[in-house]
């Protein structure tokens, strides 16, 4: 048995990037390691394990759950958690070190790993959303490295560190991991910069997103009709709109300092869909959050929804149920033309060869299409003024065809450049 336990991914978060990224996962480590076990070592409340099917075979994962909650036992509270592998570190009597391992299953789940990576949600190893959630984030890898284990850092973008604080702790982690992937060349750039350019022959390698490897599933219900099942020739083009940006960030005050008026953007581009092509629009949320909560795509999409469904009626519909990572991927599959706001909705649709626009809020989305040459598909939401996103978008789908052919080669060499790298650090590490 090969123990892999990861850290940053799950399939119960809502937010359908971050389940995206966890499948994917599995799949590409099954691939190469078919008798691979695995443990997500994550922040969850209990820690019942969770399932998810690949090839119709169901795969079982353990949870090493972790929390922040003073209502937390007390060997799953992530502080103690992080005391005990200090301890471990700082006295060197062997028998000692053995009982913190043997008492503490969250510990002993990484003792026990024959690989640990940690992707951090694809964005998260940053101060982007925050400085404490940045440090609490990243108390799990120090604690890796705390004991004396091997860390691999898993595709993502690393960055931007806005803080020094931020900027130090990122360099105190990278410098002693063992590999570090990065999903975009930026990035590269970035590690090295926090290197001062002194790597120390620490390997950084480009890899392309794990999420160009996830499965489409299309559901089987009919909740998404009427017009995906008509067999009207009219383009299908999928809105994946952004709760969390279309609310002003967790502030709600433009948290991410958008140049455009997100709100308003998302309205006019509909708009202009539905009033100057004879395309039909579907509503793709992609992050399920509550009612109400500010990252909910779902409550976004309702709105744009009820606001236009009575002038364009039939020609607008929107996701009303929830669906897992494979599930959203084949809704996406159907569209002819796809626009979003989540990094991986994006992925699910670039994946499929579809022409995607991306409207984005951080660096991440362009150094991801870079990695497949089209940034220039890429709308800078913190740059461009808002009706000028919406004719760059429009002008972009009456060139999809042009946009389809360039997809066609470039997704077939990133999914093959994912398995062979997938391959090498498997074997090496």
């Amino acid at each position: 048995m090969f123990n892999v336990c990861i850290m940053g991914a799950s399939l119960t978060t809502g937010n359908m990037g971050v389940s995206a990224l966890a499948a994917s996962l599995v799949k590409l480590i099954l691939t190469t390691r078919p008798d691979a076990s695995f443990t997500f070592f994550i922040e969850e409340r209990l820690s019942n394990p969770q399932e998810i099917e690949l090839s119709s075979r169901k795969i079982s994962i353990k949870v090493a759950n972790i929390r922040r909650s003073p209502r937390a036992d007390f060997g799953e509270h992530i502080l103690v958690i992080f005391l005990l592998a200090l301890l471990y570190k700082i006295i060197p009597v062997q028998t000692f070190r053995n009982m913190i391992i043997k008492y503490n299953s969250r510990l002993k789940a990484i003792a026990e790993a024959d690989f640990i990576g940690d992707i951090r949600g694809g964005d998260s190893f940053s101060d982007i959303y925050g400085v404490r959630g940045f440090l609490l984030g990243s108390i799990p890898s120090i604690t890796t490295l705390l004991i004396g284990k091997k860390l691999v850092f898993l595709p993502q973008t690393y960055g931007p560190y806005k803080s020094l604080i931020s900027r130090s702790i990122a360099r105190y982690i990278l410098s002693h991991a063992h590999i570090i992937l990065s999903r975009d060349r930026e990035s590269i750039d970035l590690v090295q910069d926090i290197f001062n350019k002194n790597s120390n022959g620490k390997q950084i390698i480009f890899c392309p997103d794990v999420a160009f490897a996830l499965d489409s599933i299309a559901p089987k219900d009919g909740v998404i009709q009427p017009f995906l099942n008509t067999g009207s020739p009219n383009p299908i083009i999928g809105l994946n709109i952004n709760g969390l940006l279309y609310n002003g960030g967790y502030t709600r005050n433009n948290m991410f300092n958008l140049k455009m008026d997100y709100k308003l953007f998302v309205h006019k581009l509909s708009e202009a869909f539905l009033k100057k092509t004879n395309a039909n629009l579907l509503l793709i949320p992609h992050t399920f959050a509550a009612h109400g909560h500010v990252e909910s795509d779902s409550d976004a999409c309702a709105e744009v929804f009820t606001a236009l469904s009575p002038v364009y009626k039939g020609r607008i519909q929107m996701i009303a149920g929830e669906y897992d990572q494979h599930a959203i991927k084949g809704i996406i599959g159907r569209c002819d033309f796809f626009i979003g706001s989540r990094m991986h909705a994006c992925i699910a649709a670039l994946s499929q060869k579809i022409p995607t626009a991306a409207v984005a809020y951080s660096k991440k989305f362009k150094g991801v299409f870079n990695s497949i040459d089209v940034g220039n598909f890429v709308i800078d939401a913190r740059e461009a003024e808002t009706q000028e996103a919406v004719d760059t978008i429009t002008a972009m789908f009456e060139d999809r065809a042009r946009i389809k052919n360039k997809l066609q080669e470039q997704i077939d060499t990133a999914q093959n450049q994912q398995l062979k790298i997938f391959r090498e650090i498997l074997t090496v590490s």
